[in-house]
């Protein structure tokens, strides 16, 4: 490793990420398989291609690449945190990447889930590091690459109350004598949060203890609706759901429950720890706390874990806030992580400063880094990691250019 090696132990310049592809069986695949035509390599037949992750978490970290040879990314962090993390991000972080920056493309439907606060991480991976890998919390935020339709947060009770005397088999799975009480609660008072909990820990508990009444339910509804016809959007999900899940599945009616939500090209959403949400299908690149925590329970045939979502849940039935496209720094409340977007006209140039690492990922275009008295081109669909001993660097661009910057804030 000595050819990396200068008076500060790490050469200050731009380095090609070489990232880890996670083949989940939601991915897309073939012709529509987006992360293969988006960094520009051959598609495996039949193989789906879900995520793309670009970080130093261990089970997939980046490598970079120095003088023909790859080094794992977070073997180098260990060795140079100072350079390449930058003094006051090793300190705070304790020298490790605290974010972790995804292409996630979804063919169909991610679980039902979400992720836990740092406490119950912690709590979480102690009592159980199979299913919870890592002790740390995963706030995210996902931002649509062509579009993105997906669940997120629990519908207000005005509107849960429509759902219940459209969909009558919900209700009465659930259960009549809380969604009486639910028509006592206005959607602002203190009680609203706890008869929302209720209501949905009745849904999870009475999924797990009453398999034949959910699937007799769900048949109920699956035939009124093909007798009526005219399907609404929400109701066509439903039956496509539906055929990848077809036995007792909570995720099915859960879909009811949540706002349904579709982002625009460069549009996001921040989703922080215990808010409820699936990606149903779409191209995103999400960025995260570096964590691989998640809790499901719904429309998986992973392990789910009904008790602790029932626990981590926030029950707020406020709306879910979409971020214009036309933001360049997206809003993500965290220390972890800042994202912003960079759109760079014909023979554009922009200078950088760079107070802690950075990722760069070239969604359109090419960009040229240029720095001291050196110049590497970069391409759409790579990754770059410019570590914090950098400082300052120029993005010039040939024709239009588009990318992402994560940094730590």
């Amino acid at each position: 490793m000595n050819k990396m090696k200068n008076e500060s132990g790490f050469l200050p310049k731009p380095y090609l990420l070489h990232n880890e592809i996670q083949n989940y069986k939601w991915g897309t695949k073939n012709d529509k398989a987006f992360i293969p035509r988006f960094i520009g390599i051959a598609t495996e037949k039949d193989l789906p291609y879900a995520e793309l992750w670009m970080g130093a978490h261990p089970k997939a970290p980046s490598r970079i690449e120095i003088d023909g040879e790859r080094y794992l990314l977070n073997r180098l962090i260990e060795k140079y945190p100072l350079e390449i993390l930058g003094e006051a991000v090793a300190g705070k972080f304790d020298k490790k990447l605290p974010f972790l920056f995804k292409v996630l493309s979804a063919n169909e439907a991610l679980s039902i889930q979400a992720h836990p606060n740092k406490q119950q991480a912690a709590a979480l991976h102690t009592l159980d590091p199979e299913h919870y890998p890592d002790d740390n919390h995963k706030p995210e935020i996902a931002i649509a690459l062509d579009e993105l339709l997906a669940l997120a947060g629990f519908q207000p009770i005005s509107t849960l109350l429509t759902v219940f005397q459209r969909y009558p088999e919900i209700a009465a799975f659930i259960g009549e004598d809380i969604v009486a009480e639910m028509r006592k609660v206005r959607n602002d008072s203190p009680e609203a949060s706890e008869i929302v909990k209720r209501m949905f820990s009745a849904l999870m508990y009475k999924s797990q203890t009453h398999k034949e009444a959910l699937l007799a339910a769900i048949e109920s509804l699956s035939n009124r609706l093909t007798e009526k016809g005219g399907l609404s959007e929400r109701e066509k999900i439903f039956f496509e759901l539906r055929e990848t899940y077809p036995g007792a599945d909570s995720g099915l009616f859960s879909l009811f429950l949540l706002n349904l939500i579709r982002l625009k090209k460069g549009e996001a959403v921040f989703l922080n720890a215990g808010i409820p949400h699936a990606y149903l299908k779409g191209n995103i690149v999400e960025c995260m706390a570096n964590s691989d925590n998640v809790v499901r329970a719904g429309l998986t045939p992973k392990f789910q874990d009904v008790k602790t979502l029932v626990d981590i849940l926030t029950y707020e039935t406020t709306p879910i806030t979409i971020q214009a496209a036309s933001r360049n720094k997206y809003d993500t409340p965290v220390p972890e992580f800042a994202i912003e977007q960079i759109k760079l006209d014909a023979e554009a140039i922009k200078t950088v400063e760079a107070t802690s690492i950075q990722f760069l990922l070239i969604v359109d275009g090419g960009v040229s880094i240029q720095w001291k008295n050196e110049t590497v081109d970069f391409q759409k669909g790579q990754a770059v990691l410019i570590p914090a001993s950098l400082k300052r660097y120029h993005l010039k661009s040939a024709g239009k250019a588009n990318l992402f910057l994560v940094q730590v804030p």
